[in-house]
């Protein structure tokens, strides 16, 4: 498809103006100024239409999954067969970017041979896009003609996978700490198995009185083992409303804190379990660091699509929260509801770290993180604009999302 613009539209009116003078006068000048003008168009669609024809692209060193934030390098190889000079060859590249999805990049390239250049390529938020060439245009000497075309090349799929942050394990409480503990917690009291003579630290309550007596010898009984409480954690998806950019970095600030904490907990030795509450909800669970691939794997695609306010989300794990070692809130919104709801979880036992995930330093708003912590509750506020600065985000290791 052609493209007007001002010098295009000139040229035609005074195309026509000469043909209109030879026309009406019959001077033979006219006409040759007007078949002039002809001849340099004709040129012009040729060797724009003989460059299309011939162009050729491929690409190469695009990797397919980077961590956000990173950049990456493409290479792109160029060649044409038109003998024909022409202006310029403007190449559209799509990117993931928020504001600009395209990057135009004009390339000079002579016939019969293959010209490299290469086309820095960053990743500010973490999803699927597709990267490559999209459309070529390509404009003659005279600046008359320029026609473009898909090339043809496929797309390459992108995956920009969230950064995991770095984060302090969520510890239980110190009565819960040590090998006693752990090994009480791994009994089913309502269970009763089988009974083995008394060792040192067992507790009188265990203790088979009937059978010490017959035995003459000590007596605890054992109960079946329990499963060991996991650690929740619940980001809330619902949609940010706010300007494109500022939106999809409140998304990754949320993606981002909750891999890091999911991360945390693996690396202690905690089972990690990660309800996606969204419009398709979801579940990851993972018990050892082996399994934080599919975490990140899984905040790369999630939407931020939820139909439940983050209240309501926490009321709907209540349940849950019975055999909840700890919970970690990841959130965009802070209310007080959202603060009482975290207190209540502190006071009824399970440790209680909350996100608040923004930029926002308003007083009010940081009573309520004060307020959060005076309950026990590990509140924090994480700025995701300047994250990289002041939490450190950490670069996560390649074989960590590549395996």
């Amino acid at each position: 498809m052609t493209v007007l613009n001002s010098r295009r539209a000139g040229y035609a009116l005074v195309m026509a103006s000469l043909l209109a003078a030879a026309l009406s006068t019959g001077t033979r000048l006219y006409y040759l100024l007007f078949y002039a003008l002809l001849a340099m168009l004709l040129l012009g669609a040729l060797s724009v239409l003989w460059t299309l024809l011939t162009l050729r692209f491929e690409i190469k060193g695009v990797r397919t999954r980077v961590n956000r934030g990173e950049r990456i390098t493409a290479v792109f190889n160029v060649y044409h067969a038109c003998l024909m000079p022409v202006c310029a060859i403007r190449v559209r590249l799509n990117v993931p970017s928020a504001y600009a999805p395209v990057q135009e990049v004009n390339v000079s390239c002579g016939p019969f041979r293959t010209h490299t250049f290469r086309q820095v390529i960053q990743c500010p938020h973490r999803g699927v896009y597709e990267a490559g060439v999209s459309r070529v245009s390509v404009e003659d000497v005279f600046g008359l003609v320029c026609l473009h075309r898909n090339p043809g090349a496929k797309l390459v799929k992108l995956e920009v996978l969230p950064r995991a942050l770095e984060a302090e394990a969520l510890k239980l409480s110190a009565v819960d700490q040590g090998p006693q503990f752990i090994s009480r917690a791994a009994e089913d009291n309502a269970s009763p198995s089988d009974v083995r003579a008394w060792q040192e630290g067992d507790e009188l309550k265990k203790m088979h009185w009937k059978l010490s007596l017959r035995k003459r010898e000590l007596m605890v009984r054992t109960y079946e083992e329990s499963a060991r409480p996991d650690t929740l954690v619940i980001p809330d998806l619902a949609q940010i409303t706010a300007l494109r950019d500022e939106q999809l970095t409140l998304e990754d600030g949320i993606c981002e804190a909750s891999l890091g904490a999911a991360r945390a907990q693996l690396q202690a030795g905690y089972p990690v379990r990660m309800p996606l509450v969204g419009a398709r909800p979801g579940e990851i669970a993972g018990q050892f660091p082996a399994d934080i691939p599919a975490f990140a794997d899984a905040l790369l695609r999630v939407a931020f699509d939820s139909p439940y306010g983050y209240e309501e989300v926490l009321r709907l794990m209540l349940a849950r929260f019975q055999r909840t070692g700890g919970a970690v809130l990841v959130t965009a919104r802070l209310t007080t509801r959202i603060a009482d709801m975290a207190m209540r979880m502190q006071r009824s036992g399970v440790a209680t770290r909350l996100i608040w995930v923004s930029d926002d330093a308003r007083d009010e708003t940081m009573a309520l993180i004060e307020r959060m912590k005076m309950g026990g509750v590990q509140a924090s506020r994480l700025d995701p604009f300047t994250v990289g600065e002041a939490r450190g985000a950490e670069k996560p290791a390649e074989d960590d999302y590549d395996a």
